[in-house]
């Protein structure tokens, strides 16, 4: 069987610096890690039970990879730095001469927004999600979890894929102060039945944004003092609403004494508050989706979240949205296993003034 692998080197880059996606990043001489190894992930992690052939892009994406692992695989198009969308597009494209069985991509929507646009729905594929904005359905809900699927996919003899959503950020939602997606099309994505493949980013419920103001109102007597980190969602949005802050409904905003002390805050900027002093976050899960890190929040990165310390978290979550969720447990998947393990486990989430619920994260 062969298996076609496809990085989008920059994917996530953008992240840190608080960009929301890597269209505004600006590569440099030096190679972004975070997608190759979001892809070594999932690789490991599927060839622990198959050895397939191998077909890739040039360079870092893919070759170079595929032969740190010590597999030799058949290379597509020229090595070239910085790669583009339209390279994504042209090496996808050559991919369907390859009789593949299964191709995996590594990106965030942007990168399976070109994947579609070159192969549609003629290949199986499947995404290992490594960028800022992960909203559509055709990923796996964590590296390994994508290195997983395929795996029993390509053991299996039956090979049953069905249609999923590749999803585009609704800006017109967006300016009117709600994190929604739309629909961009389809690919062909192998049949989950362990939930190792993550839902759509589910629309927020009419009744969504008044249960979160309610919820923002009771809060306000605790974020009027202090130093709070507060991240990017429709539900923590009512918080900066309540404050009467000019905050990033996509950003993790700080927030001194109840006034906005740092707006769409980058890593670097995190990392010096979190060593430093000890605010409190505040986050809320993906609806539809069920992450809390590792979705959205790219500034809160590993070093980030282990200086904050689990006690720091407080999660939010009106009850629509936990009954949108229909048992898809809470997850984290911000890139370090360590990381995620510190903060799996039971937590108490707030769901309503005087109101909450003992959930339980896992390590996606």
């Amino acid at each position: 069987m062969r298996v076609g692998l496809i990085i989008n080197p920059i994917a996530g880059a953008g992240g840190p610096l608080a960009l929301h996606g890597s269209d505004a990043y600006r590569p440099g001489a030096e190679l972004p890690v975070w997608a190759a190894q979001r892809a070594e992930e999932a690789l490991r992690a599927l060839m622990v039970s198959c050895q397939p052939e191998w077909v890739c892009g040039a360079g870092a994406m893919g070759e170079d990879l595929l032969y740190a692992l010590g597999i030799k695989p058949k290379v597509l198009g020229p090595r070239c730095w910085p790669s583009s969308a339209a390279q994504t597009r042209a090496i996808a494209e050559q991919m369907l001469a390859q009789d593949l069985t299964l191709l995996l991509f590594v990106g965030g929507d942007g990168t399976a927004r070109d994947v579609l646009d070159a192969v549609g729905e003629a290949l199986p594929v499947l995404g290992i999600p490594a960028g800022v904005k992960l909203q559509s359905a055709c990923f796996g809900v964590s590296p390994r979890a994508a290195g997983a699927l395929a795996a029993s996919y390509l053991s299996s003899h039956a090979r049953v894929s069905e249609s999923r959503e590749v999803l585009d950020l609704d800006e017109a939602a967006l300016g009117q102060g709600r994190v929604q997606a739309q629909l961009y099309g389809q690919l062909r994505v192998p049949v989950d039945a362990k939930r190792l493949l993550q839902g759509r980013k589910s629309r927020s419920e009419a009744g969504d944004a008044v249960d979160a103001a309610q919820l923002a109102a009771s809060l306000l007597p605790q974020l009027r003092q202090g130093l709070h980190l507060i991240g990017p969602g429709s539900t923590t949005w009512a918080l900066k609403q309540a404050l009467k802050l000019d905050g990033s409904l996509i950003g993790v905003d700080v927030v001194l004494d109840g006034a906005l002390w740092l707006r769409d805050a980058t890593e670097a900027q995190l990392w010096e508050l979190a060593r430093q002093r000890q605010p409190r976050l505040w986050l809320t899960a993906i609806g539809g989706q069920g992450h809390v890190l590792g979705r959205g929040n790219a500034p809160l990165s590993p070093r980030v979240l282990q200086a904050l310390g689990r006690a720091a978290l407080t999660l939010l979550i009106t009850p629509r949205k936990l009954q949108a969720l229909g048992g898809v447990p809470l997850r984290v998947d911000c890139g370090s296993a360590a990381v995620d393990a510190l903060y799996a486990g039971p937590v108490r989430a707030l769901t309503g003034p005087r109101e909450q619920a003992m959930l339980r994260l896992v390590a996606a």
